[in-house]
């Protein structure tokens, strides 16, 4: 195995990891709590297909909240109350924070495959092979922590005859965000030819654009999170020890990202009275402006075109949705 002694040793990586695990988690609980609101105050009609979100959002802040737990009682303990010369030695509370950075993965994943579901209209041949990869990929995971348990339990990295494995369960999951992220985007994009073919509006075609940008966005901090890990994993470089903690509080802050960016930013209900506009959020709903004209009353009637957004968190009604609307100023 090479030696990375020169560049941080697996004591200081575990310490920075800690670090910056703290700084990643306070970002957490912070859209975990605007995510919740989001949810629950600006839930639409169909609320059944919000539910599966709502727990899943639930589950993956606790996982992020336990594993900083279990850090910080590692760094905490090794420093102050019983002091040992190698912080990063594994401990049993280390493999469970091990085992929760598999399980935070596989949850990540079945949010990013269950919003593929309700895009592509709850069609179930569209996810099995994203599921089959999951299961694949949080196998391995597993399994790298039962070897480690059994060959080296004091090691504070894996074994090089165990990386393999591992190398395997986080390519896995790397090919599984792009994939599934590829589908969404794909979907999106298909579903709203024919409405950019038949428009010759800028804005409404940056409306999608900026829709298919909140998963593609939000992709790639989740793919570059992932992405650093194998690499670093692959070759057996301590620095992991500083990825894989940040890592675990991106996995919750990736797929809650959408959900606010959906709720409070991209998607909202825009209406403008010359020269005055205002905001609002009562749903997940883009209105974009496309024309004034003047009815027979003289009142000023402004043409907008309505663009469902709540696809991202969790809205199951199987198509995106275009349609005109005129409302009366």
């Amino acid at each position: 195995m090479a030696s990375f002694g020169h560049t941080v040793n697996p004591d200081q990586a575990t310490f920075l990891g800690f670090g910056l695990e703290g700084v990643a988690y306070g970002v957490n609980a912070i859209l975990f709590g605007v995510a919740m609101t989001v949810l629950i105050r600006h839930t639409p009609t169909d609320r059944a297909s919000r539910i599966p979100i709502l727990a899943l959002t639930c589950f993956m802040f606790s996982l992020g909240t336990v594993h900083y737990a279990l850090n910080f009682n590692n760094v905490y303990n090794s420093l102050m109350v019983h002091p040992r010369p190698h912080i990063a030695a594994e401990t049993h509370l280390l493999d469970g924070a091990d085992t929760i950075f598999i399980l935070s993965d596989f949850a990540s994943q079945l949010i990013l495959i269950f919003r593929c579901y309700l895009v592509w209209g709850k069609t179930v041949w569209v996810i099995i092979l994203p599921l089959l990869i999951a299961c694949a990929s949080v196998s391995c995971g597993l399994s790298v922590v039962g070897l480690v348990l059994k060959t080296s339990p004091t090691a504070s990295q894996a074994p090089a005859a165990i990386v393999p494995i591992g190398t395997a369960s986080f390519a896995l999951s790397l090919c599984l965000n792009f994939i599934v992220s590829s589908l969404i985007v794909g979907r999106i994009w298909w579903m709203t030819r024919e409405s950019h073919l038949r428009s010759d509006d800028p804005r409404s075609k940056t409306t999608v654009s900026q829709a298919m940008a909140i998963v593609v966005e939000s992709g790639l901090l989740f793919l570059a999170a992932q992405f650093v890990f194998v690499i670093l994993f692959a070759i057996a470089h301590p620095a992991q020890a500083v990825v894989e903690p940040m890592a675990v509080q991106i996995y919750g802050i990736s797929p809650m990202l959408i959900i606010v960016r959906v709720g409070m930013g991209i998607s909202y209900e825009q209406t403008t009275k010359a020269p005055i506009s205002s905001v609002r959020f009562p749903n997940f709903t883009r209105q974009v402006e496309t024309g004034t004209s003047m009815n027979d009353t003289g009142r000023s009637e402004v043409s907008t075109h309505n663009f469902e957004l709540s696809k991202y968190i969790g809205d199951s009604r199987g198509t995106l949705t275009e349609t005109g609307k005129d409302h009366i100023v």
